[in-house]
């Protein structure tokens, strides 16, 4: 698919790949982000400190963080286009945020970003953190 065609065109097929091929992957970050939000006092927290860094402790720990680096490479694959570099467990191409995994790969002259949502980040007063159940895939092009 390097004749031109939108990457944006592709993205059906990058869920397809995640979805089927690291549903296991997609379970265990699911696992992590409910181990974190069983350590809260209530359905939320308002302390980004006690959301992120527990999170990536717990991806990391659960052997996760070292497996997403594959789901970026199959699911950059699934565009039918390459990635000029392997990914690594860390920015800019895996990064733990407050909403929960953002997998980014650069390819050709677009920028393909999935995020993991694990968390929904409630603009209050303070900000609040609340884990959304299942793990959902959201994937742009920038």
């Amino acid at each position: 698919m390097t004749d031109g065609t939108p990457l944006s065109s592709t993205l059906d097929d990058v869920e397809r790949v995640l979805r089927e091929e690291h549903e296991r992957l997609l379970r265990v970050v699911g696992q992590c982000a409910d181990a974190v939000a069983a350590e809260w006092d209530g359905d939320s927290q308002t302390d980004r400190d006690s959301v992120v860094p527990s999170f990536a402790r717990a991806l990391d720990g659960s052997g996760a963080l070292s497996r997403l680096p594959r789901a970026l490479a199959d699911a950059v694959t699934a565009t039918g286009r390459p990635m000029p570099a392997p990914p690594v467990a860390a920015p800019p191409y895996v990064v733990v945020t407050g909403e929960g995994v953002v997998l980014r790969a650069t390819v050709g002259t677009e920028r393909l970003v999935i995020l993991l949502r694990t968390f929904d980040v409630v603009a209050d007063d303070p900000t609040r953190y609340v884990r959304t159940g299942d793990v959902s895939v959201e994937i742009e092009v920038r």
